[in-house]
């Protein structure tokens, strides 16, 4: 059975391990994988620590089956301009290949989606790169693109879209095609 629950400071090495296995993906081969397990380490361990510092609520979340690390959701309110007063970021989603299509994403997102209602949150916000296998994982529960950014990556210029879509309606989406599962 698959438990969703907040990562402990001894799962961080692994979840930024799959970070990092899936990072290469994302890029789409528009630019070379140059994370650095320990830079991202201490990056992660800092943004969820300094969260009350930078009065945020922040989670990171872990898909768990018989104590293996499946997949990794994190989630803090929007602190971009732009974004809805009453909204998230996903900041980070991140499944080991072997486990895909089985649902995990899905149960992150429902799990994160329901933290953030909780503090009345109404949005989320995805930055995805724009050519990136996951963007039609999102459009597919009918995000709709706000704006395209650039993010420079080991050198190169990468698109990222940015996606909104209501809390509700994305939660709602995720739990029907999780039924399939």
């Amino acid at each position: 059975m698959i438990e969703i629950r907040q990562l402990r400071e001894n799962e961080w090495r692994q979840a930024m391990d799959l970070k990092i296995t899936c990072w290469t993906e994302e890029l789409a081969g528009k630019a070379e994988n140059d994370l650095v397990i320990s830079e991202q380490l201490d990056l992660w361990i800092n943004w969820m620590y300094t969260a009350t510092d930078n009065n945020d609520i922040r989670v990171t979340l872990g898909a768990f089956e018989n104590g293996a690390l499946l997949g990794v959701a994190a989630g803090s309110i929007a602190e971009t301009t732009g974004i809805p007063e009453k909204g998230i970021e996903l900041n980070g989603l991140w499944v080991n290949p072997m486990h895909r299509n089985h649902g995990i994403s899905l149960r992150l997102l429902v799990y994160l989606l329901d933290y953030f209602q909780h503090f009345g949150m109404e949005e989320i916000v995805i930055y995805n790169h724009r050519y990136a296998p996951s963007n039609s994982f999102y459009r597919k529960f009918g995000v709709e693109e706000m704006r395209r950014d650039i993010q420079i990556a080991a050198g190169v210029e990468i698109l990222i879209d940015v996606f909104i879509i209501s809390i509700e309606y994305f939660k709602e989406g995720l739990l029907k095609t999780l039924t399939r599962y």
